[in-house]
């Protein structure tokens, strides 16, 4: 089994990165992978432009993959490691 492990410098780096909001997404994505932002936006209840930048963050991080074919999450499981 290949392990794939991202890291962050600090707390606060991940803190920004990491909010409420940005966690339920991938959570739904884990669970539903998206054919596009303005569909997740739907299934989320949420505006697009505020998906639209949780994507983009998100996908910076390493923490969610965009292809031709929606978005979608790669692994199982988040683990934090001090």
């Amino acid at each position: 089994v290949e392990e794939h492990h991202l890291t962050f410098e600090t707390w606060a780096t991940f803190a920004r990165v990491m909010t409420a909001n940005r966690l339920e997404l991938l959570r739904h994505v884990h669970r539903h992978p998206a054919q596009s932002i303005r569909a997740l936006a739907m299934a989320l209840g949420r505006d697009y432009k505020r998906v639209h930048e949780d994507v983009e963050a998100l996908v910076e991080a390493g923490l969610l993959d965009r292809d031709e074919t929606g978005l979608r999450t790669d692994y199982d499981t988040i683990q934090i490691a001090m």
